[in-house]
Protein backbone atom coordinates (compact mmCIF):
# COMPACT_ATOMS: atom_id res chain seq x y z
CA UNK A 1 0.00 0.00 0.00
CA UNK A 2 1.35 3.44 -0.92
CA UNK A 3 -0.02 6.40 1.04
CA UNK A 4 -1.04 9.67 -0.53
CA UNK A 5 1.53 12.48 -0.25
CA UNK A 6 1.34 14.34 3.09
CA UNK A 7 -0.96 11.73 4.59
CA UNK A 8 -0.48 10.43 8.11
CA UNK A 9 1.18 7.13 8.76
CA UNK A 10 2.24 4.98 11.66
CA UNK A 11 4.84 2.26 12.16
CA UNK A 12 4.36 -0.29 14.92
CA UNK A 13 6.32 -3.41 15.69
CA UNK A 14 6.38 -6.00 18.41
CA UNK A 15 9.04 -8.18 19.92
CA UNK A 16 10.66 -10.78 17.68
CA UNK A 17 9.16 -14.25 17.53
CA UNK A 18 11.72 -17.02 17.50
CA UNK A 19 10.95 -20.36 15.90
CA UNK A 20 13.39 -23.17 16.71
CA UNK A 21 14.82 -24.81 13.61
CA UNK A 22 13.88 -28.28 14.86
CA UNK A 23 10.21 -27.43 15.57
CA UNK A 24 7.60 -30.09 14.92
CA UNK A 25 4.19 -29.41 13.32
CA UNK A 26 2.47 -28.68 16.65
CA UNK A 27 5.14 -26.18 17.64
CA UNK A 28 4.98 -24.51 14.22
CA UNK A 29 1.20 -24.20 14.51
CA UNK A 30 1.57 -22.66 17.97
CA UNK A 31 4.04 -20.11 16.57
CA UNK A 32 1.71 -19.39 13.63
CA UNK A 33 -1.13 -18.65 16.07
CA UNK A 34 1.22 -16.50 18.17
CA UNK A 35 2.22 -14.52 15.06
CA UNK A 36 -1.40 -14.09 13.94
CA UNK A 37 -2.37 -12.85 17.40
CA UNK A 38 0.53 -10.39 17.49
CA UNK A 39 -0.33 -9.04 14.02
CA UNK A 40 -4.00 -8.64 14.94
CA UNK A 41 -3.02 -6.78 18.13
CA UNK A 42 -0.69 -4.45 16.23
CA UNK A 43 -3.35 -3.81 13.60
CA UNK A 44 -5.87 -2.92 16.31
CA UNK A 45 -3.35 -0.58 17.97
CA UNK A 46 -2.59 1.13 14.65
CA UNK A 47 -6.28 1.50 13.80
CA UNK A 48 -7.00 3.00 17.22
CA UNK A 49 -4.05 5.39 17.03
CA UNK A 50 -5.10 6.58 13.58
CA UNK A 51 -8.79 6.85 14.47
CA UNK A 52 -9.87 4.13 12.05
CA UNK A 53 -13.20 2.47 12.57
CA UNK A 54 -12.90 -1.28 13.04
CA UNK A 55 -15.76 -3.26 11.52
CA UNK A 56 -16.17 -6.86 12.57
CA UNK A 57 -12.48 -7.53 13.31
CA UNK A 58 -11.72 -9.17 16.64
Amino acid sequence: MVPYPWSRGLFLWGPPLWVPRESNEQQLEAKRVELETALNRLTAQADEAMGAVREGRD
